[in-house]
This record gives C-alpha cells, structure tokens and sequence, in this order.
C-alpha cells in the first residue's frame, strides 16, 4: 500500500479544511459578539435600525482565503447605504474591518 506525503503546505491545507468555518457559522459569531450596554453586536444594530426608521438589508458574507468578511448594510436614505464590516480569520479571531463596526460597541 502507498501513503500519500504531505509536506508542510499540505498539512497547514488539511489544517485549514478540518478547522474553516461555514459563512453561517462567521455570521452568527459575530451577531452573538458581546457589545455594549451588556447586549450582542446583532441587538445593538437591530435597535438603532428600528429607533432611526432606517431600511435594514441584512447580513451579508465575502469568504477570502482564509478569512470571511461578515457585513450588516442599512439603507439610511434613498442611495446611501451605512455598512458594519468585520473578518473573522479561519483560526476564529474576530475584527472590525471599517470605523463603522470598530466604534459600534463604544460605550457613549
């Protein structure tokens, strides 16, 4: 029987596969990320959308290589649209990607 050998990009590829996650899986960690006033990132968003009447366009994902950028677009008046953006690395770290999603858990 023949073995396969795996050099050392190999393995850092079979490492990756066995640990990416689903866009559905970076989506709700970021939701469920902790923000201010003790709430999540998603009920945060969720109450300034409804408390400002704005049009909410949902989430939205953008897979990299090795990373998922995770977004919540929010329609504020006929064309502009304000965007939270974040990425989270294959490893399952966690960052904002613009000022938007970087000042949201802010405390005021």
């Amino acid at each position: 029987m023949r073995h396969a050998q795996f050099g050392l990009a190999g393995m850092l590829a079979l490492s990756f596969a066995a640990s990416a996650m689903t866009e559905e899986e970076a989506t709700q960690r970021i939701k469920s990320q902790a923000c201010k006033g003790g709430q999540t990132v998603e009920k945060v968003l969720d109450g300034s959308i409804k408390s400002h009447s704005q049009r909410d366009l949902g989430w939205r994902t953008f897979p990299g290589n090795g990373f998922i950028d995770v977004e919540r677009a929010v329609l504020i008046n006929k064309g502009m649209e304000m965007r939270y953006r974040w990425r989270v690395e294959a490893g399952g770290s966690i960052g904002p990607e613009n000022e938007r999603a970087e000042r949201l858990c802010e405390e005021d």
